[in-house]
């Protein structure tokens, strides 16, 4: 096997920090051969985690090359995909999988056709490999940090890669097990793969064929052999070299910058298209490895199961069995709904995209298909939606008994739960949107309040809509929720039930030997009942008119607010979370 050749020329990154920018990678200019071992190291914030996203796309160049096989991938960043294995310093892997579901689930998404025994055969190696026998039944989290570093390089080396990238492979692991992931690493090199990797600890970089030195301010000192080190510097121990730098980086860099090549690099073969795993396969294999997430995380589990019985017994608790007979109970007992559905669907999801940040973009460098990702999301959260709807609303139903709609085509009961479904499913999509526009876990605990508290102030059934507040509802799913729950129940019979049957003839307006004051507050009372009514008769036709058009017409507007926020978090993902930083 041959390995991708690297030549990076005038590199250079720049970041705005405070309003100012600063420049952390300077003009940097080298090249590794096909099949090269080579070792950066430097002392830290000299540069060697910006220079490795670079290389590796996961960072957009301000200025200059990187090239791989002769190809520039900072102008053609499709071309890494699945071609360049890169571990970084930071462990991307899910928690609540097991080692050897986490590697079985990797070797699925990146290798097509790949059988159960190539599958055990390829997982026996490397474990054996990286000597973490006894540890393929141990969940990620519950791991060692070297164990987790191993398991990291693990993923990685199973695609077989011709560059493999790493940032600081060793970190955390003791001498022993660090000399033999760098003899395996060594190895790797010797049959083809070209290794790049940034170091710390500097006891066995004799094993590499290159060493680069960078020094303060992201400049390179120093691209050769381990063991002209030691004159370039003039230094007798190796680790000496990061007090020289850092007295003296600025005439070390122009000495290297004096040797540094000139030339053009000489053109090399050019990428060819790795064979990826389906669209479909990979969905497949992504809703499996999602619902085991799931199932490993029990007090999560625990959590999902546990809400939808526990609304359906609250509402229950503070809603009277003939609530649906008056039409002020009817409304809070649909926002009651409303407040279950959209905190349900919400609670799904609004943390699903921001804590696998990382692992998104590192996996779609890897050849994941986003659109796999999102689909086996959406799969479970139907299925998970489905659950609590059904929940939900039989244990409501069975309690407060709806009043039937002739004009309706079904029963008050199939109506909520496609009403109800549609809303949670609604919400759990806006969760969706929420969590992919967040940085971090915090910032979704912020904007959820806030997103339920628009639900409720939107919707209808606690304020009367104004002339402003009607308008901002039709972007409000709560809104719609109200409306279709309001349809089913019939609330335009309930109130015309209720107005037709007043009689003012029955306000007992005057009693013999009663004051002034008694009768002008029954006359008061009867005119204020006289008012609602007519209040509540024409909040029902208006909003609440139940016909078949009219609740398909909310069914379309609660799935197109479903598809659009669907829309726009894959917009934002590729915005914010798969673009080059």
């Amino acid at each position: 096997m041959k390995g991708y050749s690297v030549t990076v020329r005038h590199l250079c990154k720049t970041v705005k920090n405070k309003k100012k920018y600063k420049e952390i990678l300077h003009d940097t200019s080298f090249e590794v051969k096909s099949g090269e071992f080579v070792a950066i190291i430097g002392c830290s914030g000299a540069g060697k985690t910006t220079l490795m996203n670079l290389m590796s796309g996961y960072s957009s160049v301000t200025s200059g090359q990187v090239l791989i096989n002769n190809v520039d991938v900072t102008k053609e960043y499709d071309h890494m995909k699945g071609n360049v294995a890169y571990v970084p310093q930071r462990e991307i892997l899910h928690d609540t999988l097991t080692l050897k579901e986490t590697l079985q689930y990797a070797m699925q998404l990146r290798i097509p056709n790949i059988t159960r025994e190539e599958i055990q055969i390829k997982l026996t190696e490397l474990i054996t490999m990286l000597e973490l026998e006894g540890k393929e039944d141990t969940q990620i989290k519950k791991l060692s940090g070297g164990e987790k570093r191993r398991a990291a390089i693990a993923v990685e080396l199973l695609s077989n890669p011709k560059l493999f990238l790493l940032d600081e492979p060793t970190s955390g692991l003791d001498s022993n097990i660090e000399k033999k992931i760098m003899k395996k690493l060594r190895e790797l090199s010797d049959s083809g793969q070209t290794i790049i990797m940034t170091a710390h600890t500097v006891s066995n970089l004799y094993m590499c064929d290159k060493v680069i030195v960078m020094g303060q301010n992201g400049r390179i000192c120093y691209c050769g052999s381990y063991d002209d080190i030691f004159a370039y510097f003039g230094i007798d121990d190796f680790i000496d070299i990061y007090d020289v730098l850092k007295e003296d980086t600025d005439r070390y860099y122009e000495k290297y910058c004096e040797t540094v090549m000139k030339e053009e690099p000489v053109a090399q073969d050019k990428f060819i298209k790795k064979e990826t795993v389906g669209i479909f396969k990979q969905t497949s294999i992504l809703t499996k490895r999602y619902l085991n997430i799931i199932w490993n995380n029990k007090p999560w589990l625990f959590l999902l199961l546990l809400e939808a019985p526990a609304f359906g017994f609250l509402i229950c608790l503070v809603g009277p069995s003939d609530g649906m007979t008056r039409y002020r109970d009817a409304l809070m007992c649909l926002e009651a709904f409303t407040l279950a559905a959209t905190w349900l669907g919400t609670f799904n999801s609004a943390q699903e995209i921001v804590k696998e940040r990382h692992i998104i973009k590192k996996e779609y460098m890897s050849g994941m298909h986003l659109f796999s990702y999102l689909l086996s999301k959406l799969l479970v959260m139907i299925l998970l939606c489905l659950y609590q709807t059904f929940v939900v609303v039989t244990m409501v139903c069975c309690y407060v008994k709806p009043m039937p709609s002739d004009s309706l085509l079904f029963s008050p009961y199939i109506g909520y739960l496609i009403t109800y479904f549609l809303v949670t499913f609604g919400a759990c999509m806006t969760g969706i949107f929420i969590s992919s526009i967040s940085r971090d876990r915090e910032t979704t605990l912020v904007i959820t309040p806030l997103y339920m508290g628009t639900q409720l102030l939107f919707s209808g059934g606690f304020l009367a809509f104004n002339w402003i507040s009607e308008k901002i509802s039709l972007f409000v799913i709560g809104r719609w929720s109200m409306e279709g729950l309001g349809v089913v129940t019939n609330m335009e019979a309930i109130a015309r039930g209720k107005y037709v049957s007043l009689n003012l003839n029955q306000i007992d307006l005057m009693h013999l030997g009663d004051s002034f004051w008694t009768y002008l507050n029954g006359f008061k009372d009867g005119f204020s009942e006289l008012f609602m009514n007519y209040y509540f008769l024409d909040n029902a036709q208006t909003y609440y008119s139940s016909t078949v058009g009219h609740l398909l017409f909310v069914w379309g507007i609660l799935l197109f607010m479903a598809i659009f926020f669907i829309g726009l978090s894959v917009l934002v993902i590729k915005k914010s979370i798969l673009r080059q930083e």
